[in-house]
């Protein structure tokens, strides 16, 4: 039985303490990168790294992931802590 939370802003979590990983092709993947390729239907390269709208490094809901950077993820860090909230979210 999987144990899925749904927490503030709508995050799609379990109830462990580190993000979720996933067992696929014998590799084993954070659930969040592993749940946007599915949705996105796309590969992508371990260079492209998975951006979580919502700063919740646990959450999996593909709502609130996109491919991006590392410079856009460090951007989107710096950004929430100025400001404090990601606004298309609301």
């Amino acid at each position: 039985m999987i144990d899925l939370v749904r927490e503030a802003q709508n995050c799609l979590t379990r109830t462990t303490a580190e993000p979720a990983k996933v067992r696929f092709l014998g590799r084993q993947l954070a659930a969040y990168r592993f749940v946007l390729c599915v949705v996105e239907e796309v590969a992508v390269g371990t260079s492209t790294v998975v951006r979580h709208r919502c700063h919740n490094r646990r959450c999996f809901n593909p709502e609130h992931l996109e491919f991006g950077t590392q410079a856009d993820n460090k951007r989107d860090d710096w950004e929430f802590a100025a400001n404090g909230v990601d606004f298309d979210l609301l």
